[in-house]
């Protein structure tokens, strides 16, 4: 979901198949990293990695054209044999270990054995955009397609449901759930809601969170956000405007990072996770910042200069890793 200049044809290519991030040209002479507590662990040479997940301390995977796997912690990585190409796909999600779901614009890829093979359905969009399961067969996706919302599918998506629509015109939905019945969805108009009985009920609250910034040349271009709540009343918001908290269960937000990096129309890829109520991550377009105080500071953890950090995933507070546009794995030294 957005717009790349290109820098090389074979980047353009990749970045708009994965519709995960809004590249701007650099400025030359590029920035050095600034890694601070993490390092270059491996590299996946000449691909776009769109999100990455780990099941164990030692086993992961990232999506690029294909489904790779690391095996020793993110040192060397290979595709997996006989697994469908996997243009389009920027999301991964595992509700355990053995069962794990790739999400791209038209389709979702599903595994049963761990990630040692996977199957591929079409979805009912040509516009997903995010995803979250709460069971092996429970799950949701956001559409931003020609019939938005939030969609559900309770048989490991064969069949799919409009579980919320805003009724405000939306391009993005960013849902989080802690269990079945419990869940979250923020809205690319600024729109929050909750729902107590696994998304049939849902209650909104207009315009308490920030839109997403409008870009002329693609008005239906929408930020990759991301919902994270620690509980039923505590949860953050990663925006283009920074990070969001709420401590009231999503009635009011107040803005805990003013994000003065990135910038907020180039901050279009914004990932937020705790590894405990104390400790977490917000992740910008090309930045990593830390909280030890469950929120209230934020302190730079990580800064890349010439690429852009896509998927970040913690497996507990020992144990993170990050990856980028031109296909590096960055590790959590700790």
């Amino acid at each position: 979901m957005g717009l790349k200049v290109k820098i090389l044809l074979v980047l353009l290519v990749a970045v708009y198949s994965c519709r995960k991030s809004n590249y701007v040209p650099p400025v030359y002479p590029l920035p050095p990293d600034s890694l601070i507590n993490w390092t270059v662990a491996g590299t996946i040479p000449g691909i776009f990695v769109g999100d990455i997940w780990f099941t164990s301390a030692s086993r992961g995977f990232a999506v690029g054209d294909k489904m790779y796997q690391t095996m020793d912690g993110g040192e060397s990585w290979s595709a997996i044999p006989n697994t469908p190409v996997m243009y389009n796909f920027f999301n991964l999600f595992f509700v355990n270990s053995q069962t794990g779901f790739a999400q791209g614009l038209t389709q979702l890829a599903t595994t049963m054995d761990g990630g040692n093979s996977w199957s591929v359905k079409t979805l009912p969009t040509d516009s997903a955009q995010t995803i979250f399961f709460v069971s092996p067969t429970e799950g949701f996706y956001g559409d931003q397609g020609a019939a938005p919302g939030l969609k559900k599918t309770i048989n490991a998506g064969n069949n799919w449901v409009t579980s919320f629509k805003d009724s405000i015109t939306a391009i993005g939905y960013y849902p989080y759930f802690l269990n079945s019945d419990t869940g979250f969805v923020a809205t690319g108009s600024g729109t929050f809601a909750f729902t107590f009985d696994g998304g049939q009920i849902w209650q909104s609250r207009i315009g308490v969170l920030p839109a997403n910034p409008y870009f002329p040349s693609d008005p239906n271009y929408a930020s990759f956000n991301q919902l994270f709540f620690l509980d039923a009343n505590k949860g953050f918001y990663a925006c283009p405007d920074g990070i969001m908290e709420t401590l009231n269960g999503g009635n009011s937000w107040q803005n805990i990072l003013m994000d003065s990096i990135d910038g907020n129309y180039l901050n279009t890829v914004n990932v937020v996770r705790f590894v405990d109520t104390n400790t977490g991550y917000y992740k910008g377009l090309q930045a990593i910042y830390k909280t030890l105080d469950g929120g209230q500071t934020w302190s730079l953890n990580c800064r890349v200069g010439a690429d852009e950090l896509i998927g970040m995933y913690f497996l507990d507070i020992h144990n993170g890793w990050a990856s980028t546009s031109k296909g590096r794995i960055l590790k959590l030294q700790q």
